[in-house]
């Protein structure tokens, strides 16, 4: 929503990797990402140790999660294409999910052409400037400004272009799938219950979520700072808080950011029978049949295909036959396979500030003196007002630099220069 990270669970036993890989655009916006991510993590960590367990995948392989057996790709899609709607699951802004997302699209189009896509990436209210767009009437740049691709959705737009040239160039609809982060962090401090009509972006009530889907999310919501992320949380811990009104509130903006993307892509399925939508959404919304397909199905589309794109984060033991319709795997990106830059710290993000939650033992953050409640005022120079530019900045950071960091502790700022290691030595 994307972030997020939490141990294996109930039924569908998600592991620690995919659960925070498969959220972080749902709840870091890009959550993820996803992510995510967008909005208001609980928490994302930066800091992975590559340690999940993916024997089971071999690249460019599609693979059936029920038992794990390869599947003819050609068959698969020809069958999707006769569907209503395809949710493509991705790491946001990793090479490999986007390119493997516009040979998706190529393929489908082929076979249906009668299609539209929609975008997680953009707020309904960027729906006329994405209507210019596949009209011709807007360079990249302009596409990208009017959008308030940066401001919105802070990822990479190399990654994602390609697909709208796609779109573009075969006069292929897009749709804005998501709301505002506005409309977001309203509903997680007022609940959806107190938005007045004209404030709800056109979004009707969503459909509850299925006790899945809520102890899924419960494991993230105990770790917000708030709750102590320290404490291991009991059977009784988790009841309370399953019922305490800040949960309820967490609960419905999540449900609310699925509800959205389901009704755009519903209204759209239910005005042309024929019509083939594609979703392109973080692998968050999709896992398990939770999120985006349930609020489908609850409006009555139960035509829904589901596939994921592999992640190194991802670990083998979390799938079986409710993960999704189709795996897909992937050779990640150079860049991507190397162990990232670790600063070490849990990020809360609340009202255009992000803070620090809780500190990694033995991280670099640590080491160079910051501590719980800090607040980011800087990093790398650049003005901070969400988590997911300090994802960014410390992720793009080299091995072997630094990286100046200003923090705000009570009534001071301080700085603090982030020193990590040459890769060799990290190896």
């Amino acid at each position: 929503m994307h972030g997020l990270c939490t141990g294996p669970i109930f039924r569908k036993k998600l592991t620690n990797r995919l659960f925070s890989a498969a959220l972080i655009t749902m709840l870091a916006g890009g959550i993820s990402a996803s992510h995510a991510a967008d909005v208001a993590d609980p928490h994302q960590v930066i800091d992975h140790t590559g340690t999940a367990d993916n024997r089971c995948i071999v690249p460019n392989q599609w693979y059936n999660p029920d038992d794990m057996a390869v599947i003819d790709s050609n068959n698969f899609l020809r069958e999707a294409a006769q569907g209503r709607v395809v949710l493509l699951g991705e790491h946001h802004a990793q090479g490999d999910h986007q390119r493997w997302e516009l040979h998706t699209l190529v393929a489908l189009y082929t076979l249906n052409p009668n299609m539209a896509i929609g975008f997680e990436m953009f707020p309904r209210k960027a729906q006329p400037v994405l209507d210019k767009w596949i009209a011709g009437k807007l360079t990249e740049t302009e596409f990208l400004e009017q959008s308030n691709w940066q401001k919105y959705w802070n990822f990479d737009a190399k990654y994602y272009m390609p697909l709208f040239h796609f779109a573009r160039m075969n006069q292929i609809p897009i749709h804005a799938l998501n709301v505002s982060k506005g409309l977001l962090k309203k509903v997680r401090k007022e609940g959806w219950q107190n938005i007045k009509e004209e404030d709800r972006e056109g979004v009707s009530d969503p459909a509850p979520p299925g006790e899945g889907y809520k102890n899924l999310l419960i494991t993230i919501y105990q770790q917000h700072s708030a709750h102590k992320p320290s404490v291991k949380k009991d059977k009784q811990d988790t009841a309370a808080a399953l019922e305490s009104p800040g949960f309820k509130r967490f609960l419905q903006g999540q449900t609310l950011w699925d509800a959205a993307m389901a009704q755009i892509i519903f209204h759209e399925t239910e005005k042309n029978p024929s019509l083939l939508f594609v979703g392109v959404m973080g692998s968050g919304h999709v896992i398990n049949d939770y999120g985006t397909p349930d609020q489908l199905k609850s409006l009555g589309q139960k035509e829904v295909t589901t596939m994921i794109a592999w992640h190194d984060d991802f670990g083998c033991e979390g799938i079986d036959g409710q993960f999704a319709d189709a795996l897909i795997g992937m050779t990640m990106q150079t860049e991507s396979t190397q162990p990232k830059p670790k600063l070490g710290v849990y990020l809360e993000e609340d009202e255009e500030k992000v803070s620090v939650a809780k500190l990694v033992e033995g991280s670099i953050a640590e080491a160079i003196g910051l501590q719980k409640g800090d607040i980011f005022v800087k990093a790398a120079g650049k003005k901070i007002t969400r988590m997911i530019q300090v994802i960014s900045i410390v992720q793009r950071t080299s091995h072997g630099t630094w990286l100046p960091l200003l923090m705000k502790r009570g009534d001071k700022e301080i700085e603090f220069v982030a020193r990590f290691s040459p890769l060799e030595e990290d190896e």
